[in-house]
Order: C-alpha cells, then structure tokens, then sequence
C-alpha cells in the first residue's frame, strides 16, 4: 500500500463513515440500499469526498458502495483513512480479499502511523471527524467503542451525523 497526497482534500466537500463492524448479516441489502441513499443525498448536497476507516463491517461496505456509485457520480473520490499500516493482516480471508480490492481503488490512502498502538483507531476516527463536514453512520446507541466516540465527537463540534440504524 502506498501513502498518496496526505490529507489534500476540502473538508466542507467531505463527509466519513462510522459504523460497526459486526451487523445483522440478514439486513445487508437494507443497509446497503440505505448507505447508497445517503451517499447519493450527500452527493447532491455538494459532498465530493468520502472517507473511510477501512475496518471490517460497514467501512468496507461503505467505501464498496462509494466505489460502485463513482461511475454515475462525476467527481466522486473515495479516501481511505488507515490507522496503521498493515491494518488488513488480521482481517479474516474474505474481508482482507475486499480490502485488498479495494484499497487498489481509491483515489487516496492516508496512512496515519506506521505502526500499531493503543490508541490508533481512535485517532483515526478523530482524524475522519476533524476533516469531514458530514459523518454518516450506522449506530445502534450503544454507549462504547469507535462508532460511539466518532459520533460523541462529531457532535461536539457540530458535524452533522446522519444515522442509518
């Protein structure tokens, strides 16, 4: 994987995506069909850049969904935002093959650490929210973890969140 432009995007033409990594299998097809209507809305509200963390579960089904809609979207960018390098070698085998697709992909990855460390998803979260106008997620109103610290964090500072849940 190559580290590409850091960060040369316009936030307020940005939005990122935050959601679990474990869903109803059973509810893929809605949550599908609901991603791509919200990437769609934000699209035409003037969102050009989609980001996302690339973990296992909803980000990869979000960046799949964005990359599937660039076709008919003129100016549609999807970045990956990777809280370490080698983030995918612990993904089981049908995930890292869709990472690994995908990551081919994208118009930008940024890197954020070369290395693992405690707090790396975190910082990664605060990274998508700090450079993102719009957060898009599928939350279940659980009180912990990533997802509920992106959107926690994206309130605080006013960032609009849609929720798909």
């Amino acid at each position: 994987m190559k580290k590409r432009n850091n960060n040369s995007f316009d936030r307020a033409k940005s939005a990122a995506f935050t959601g679990h990594r474990y869903y109803d299998f059973s509810r893929k097809d809605i949550i599908r069909q609901r991603l791509s209507r919200a990437i769609v809305v934000a699209y035409d509200n003037g969102i050009r850049n989609f980001i996302s963390g690339f973990a296992t579960g909803i980000d990869l089904m979000a960046a799949q969904t964005v990359q599937s809609l660039k076709l008919s979207h003129p100016g549609m960018v999807l970045t990956a935002a990777i809280p370490f390098r080698g983030q995918a070698g612990r993904f089981k085998p049908h995930d890292r093959r869709c990472y690994d697709e995908l990551i081919e992909k994208v118009d930008e990855v940024i890197v954020l650490s070369e290395h693992y460390y405690p707090r790396c998803f975190l910082d990664r979260d605060e990274f998508m929210v700090c450079n993102a106008a719009q957060i898009i997620a599928y939350y279940d109103g659980r009180e912990r973890g990533g997802t509920y610290y992106t959107i926690r964090k994206a309130r605080e500072m006013g960032i609009s969140v849609t929720n798909l849940y």
